[in-house]
């Protein structure tokens, strides 16, 4: 377990068993919670503009994804609240980047399966 810091060294990672069983409660609840942080389209702009660039001012994330300040500055607050991006204070201005390199692994993965079904002429319809 060496990629968590913090981890304790008899911790175990989390199995999908884990979301069906009861040994470690409110793992379906956290999941849940981050699956609905990524299902607002302006945040997952945030998330991507973060991902392509890096770290960058609050200013720099409402150009980048074409939304003010203050519409800006919400889904940001949401996305740290969730532990998705993180703040950085320079005197007045504030800087964010993704959390960790975990989410960056998600958002790509999210972009393969989308490209995946759009290459296969699946669209958004469910076939059934």
């Amino acid at each position: 377990m060496a990629h968590f810091k913090k981890a304790p060294s008899d911790a175990r990672l989390l199995e999908p068993r884990d979301v069906l069983g009861s040994e470690i409660p409110g793992i379906d609840e956290r999941v849940s919670a981050l699956m609905a942080a990524l299902s607002a389209p302006s945040r997952i702009r945030v998330l991507f503009a973060l991902l392509e660039r890096g770290e960058l001012s609050a200013g720099e994330v409402s150009k980048e994804v074409s939304m003010s300040d203050s519409a800006t500055s919400h889904q940001l607050r949401v996305l740290r609240d969730r532990g998705l991006v993180k703040r950085r204070r320079e005197g007045r201005s504030a800087f964010y980047s993704l959390a960790d390199g975990h989410l960056e692994v998600l958002l790509r993965e999210a972009l393969f399966h989308v490209d995946h079904t759009r290459l296969e002429g699946r669209g958004d319809s469910d076939g059934e």
